[in-house]
C-alpha cells in the first residue's frame, strides 16, 4: 500500500527513438517513499503511416511493486489505446493525421485514486505515403489546352499566352499518394528552332484535407522541409502561372511538366510527364532578307546576252498563315540579281529585279516535315532590269538562305 505522499514525476530518458531499429523504447522512473520502479515502454515500429496499427508495450522491473494502474495516452486526436494483453496496448493512426512526432504519456492512478502524469520520450513517428501520382489525373493547362506535337502547336496571342497557368485538380490526387512535387519547365523556341530562353519552377501540391487551416499547416511544413520549395506561395497549391518574358513573333512556347525526382518519392518514370506546345501569334506580313545562288533557266532576250553573276540579294515579303504560322510558299521580293556582290553592278553584268518565288522548302515545312527554317530553294520568275541592257523576263532556279 502506498503512503500518503507518493509519486512525483521524474522523467529519465535512457533511450530515444531508435531510427535504425525496429522499435522505439524509453524508460520512466517512478519513485515513492517505499520503492523505485523503472518502467520500460516501447512501440513496435520506428515509422508509421496513416491507418497503421501501433503496438505499445510496457515492461515493469518489479511486477509486485504498487505503481498503480498505468494507462498510455497517445497525443493524436481521436486515438485511444485498447488492451490486447497484459501491459500490451494497440491503437490505430487516423487516416487524416498530420505527419509529425507524437509523444506517448503515461497516466498512473495510485491506490488512493490519485492521478499522476508522466511524459516519456517514446514517440510515434508518423510519415506520409509519398508515391508519385499520374500527372494526367490532376494536372491541366488552362484556359487553353496546347498540342502534344510541336508541329501542330496551338496559336495564341501574347495576352492569351501570358494568362496560361498549370492547374492542379487536387481532389483528383488519390488520398494515399501524399504530396506531389512538380517541376515545370518552359522553353521558348524561335521560328528557326533555336532556343531563346528557358525557365524552371518547382512547386508542391497535395490532396486537400477539407480544412483550410490544416492545408496551410501542411503547406508550411513542406515549404520548410524541402529547400528548393522555399519560395512557393500558398496559392500555387492550386495554380501556377507560366513564366515567360520574351515572346518573339511565331515563336514556340513549350511547357514540360514532370514529377521532381530530386525529391526521392518514387522510381523515375519518364512516361509520367506531359508537354504542351503553343505558338505566339505575330504579324501576317513579314519582311526578310534573302541571299541566293540563282541559275537562269530561260531568258526572254537571250540574244542580248548579259553576264549573270552567281548571287542575288533581295528583300522579300511573306504572307504568314494566322493559324499555323507557316509562311505562304509564294513570296515577292525586290533587290539585286545576277551579281557577284551587291556592289558589283555594271554594264553587261547584274541589275535590279522584281521576284516572284515559289519556295519548295516552305512547302515541305507546311506538310509538317522537319526542315531547317533558313534554307530555301525553288523556282523564281524575275522581271529583270540589267545595267546598260534592255529589260527582260527570267525564269530561274535558285537556292539560298533567308534571314
Amino acid at each position: 500500500m502506498l503512503k500518503s505522499r507518493i509519486i512525483e514525476c521524474i522523467l529519465l530518458c535512457v533511450f530515444g527513438i531508435l531510427s535504425t531499429c525496429a522499435q522505439s523504447k524509453t524508460s520512466v522512473l517512478i519513485q515513492s517513499t517505499d520503492e523505485d520502479e523503472r518502467i520500460d515502454v516501447s512501440v513496435d515500429k520506428s515509422i508509421y503511416f496513416p491507418g497503421d496499427t501501433v503496438l505499445f508495450v510496457i515492461s515493469r522491473n518489479d511486477n509486485t511493486a504498487p505503481a498503480g494502474i498505468i494507462t498510455p495516452i497517445l497525443l493524436i486526436e481521436g486515438t485511444t489505446f485498447k488492451t490486447v494483453g497484459r501491459l500490451r496496448y494497440v491503437t490505430v493512426i487516423p487516416k487524416n493525421v498530420t505527419p509529425g512526432l507524437y509523444p506517448i504519456r503515461l497516466r498512473v492512478t495510485d491506490a488512493m485514486g490519485r492521478r499522476f502524469w508522466y511524459v516519456t520520450d517514446c514517440v510515434v513517428t508518423v510519415e506520409e505515403y509519398q508515391d508519385v501520382e499520374q500527372l494526367t489525373r490532376y494536372v491541366t493547362i488552362v484556359p487553353e489546352a496546347g498540342s502534344s506535337d510541336i508541329r501542330t502547336a496551338v496559336t495564341l496571342d501574347r495576352e492569351q499566352i501570358r494568362n496560361l497557368a498549370v492547374h492542379f485538380q487536387r481532389d483528383s490526387i488519390r488520398s494515399y499518394m501524399g504530396p506531389q512535387f512538380v517541376r515545370i519547365t518552359t522553353t521558348v523556341l524561335l521560328r528557326d528552332g533555336v532556343a531563346a530562353s528557358s525557365y524552371e519552377r518547382r512547386v508542391v501540391t497535395f490532396r486537400s484535407h477539407g480544412d483550410r487551416n490544416k492545408d496551410r499547416a501542411m503547406f508550411i511544413q513542406y515549404r520548410t522541409a524541402y529547400g528548393p520549395y522555399a519560395n512557393i506561395r500558398p496559392e500555387e497549391l492550386e495554380q501556377v502561372l507560366v513564366p515567360v518574358d520574351s515572346l518573339p513573333d511565331w515563336a514556340i512556347l513549350g511547357i514540360h511538366i514532370e514529377p521532381d525526382y530530386t525529391i526521392k518519392i518514387g522510381a523515375v518514370d519518364r512516361s509520367n510527364s506531359m508537354t504542351q506546345y503553343y505558338r505566339v501569334k505575330g504579324s501576317i506580313i513579314e519582311v526578310g532578307f534573302a541571299l541566293a545562288v540563282p541559275k537562269v533557266l530561260f531568258d526572254t532576250r537571250a540574244q542580248d546576252s548579259v553576264e549573270y553573276g552567281n548571287s542575288s540579294a533581295m528583300v522579300r515579303f511573306y504572307y504568314v498563315d494566322p493559324g499555323s504560322g507557316n509562311r505562304f510558299p509564294v513570296s515577292g521580293g525586290i533587290g539585286m540579281f545576277g551579281v557577284n556582290s551587291p556592289v558589283d553592278v555594271g554594264t553587261g553584268r547584274g541589275g535590279f529585279a522584281l521576284s516572284m518565288f515559289l519556295d519548295m522548302a516552305e512547302m515541305i515545312r507546311i506538310v509538317n516535315i522537319g526542315f531547317t527554317k533558313k534554307i530555301n530553294f525553288g523556282l523564281e520568275i524575275d522581271p529583270f532590269l540589267p545595267i546598260g541592257r534592255k529589260g527582260r523576263l527570267l525564269f530561274v532556279a535558285q537556292a539560298g538562305f533567308t534571314f
